[in-house]
């Protein structure tokens, strides 16, 4: 099965960097991997934030005048 394949890659990629880590380190990462198991509150990420209307002072002919200003053009070709 192609997940299955593809999860054991991902672990002995995982596997070969834990390799390189100290004695310490990997017993720090075992504690952290304990206490996230060990969790039982689930966060909840809120997409709330992300909606909305633009809100600004401006009316939209200022916005798109201070944009349309804004913009710089370079016709200067590079040459190679």
């Amino acid at each position: 099965m192609i997940t299955t394949d593809f999860n054991q890659t991902l672990l002995s990629n995982h596997i070969d960097l834990l390799r390189n880590l100290s004695s310490y380190q990997k017993l720090e990462l075992i504690s952290w991997l304990s206490q996230s198991l060990m969790s039982t509150t689930k966060k909840e990420i809120s997409l709330r934030p992300l909606f909305g209307a633009f809100q600004s002072e401006q009316s939209a002919e200022q916005l798109v005048a201070e944009i349309q200003q804004s913009r710089l053009f370079n016709q200067e070709r590079e040459t190679f």
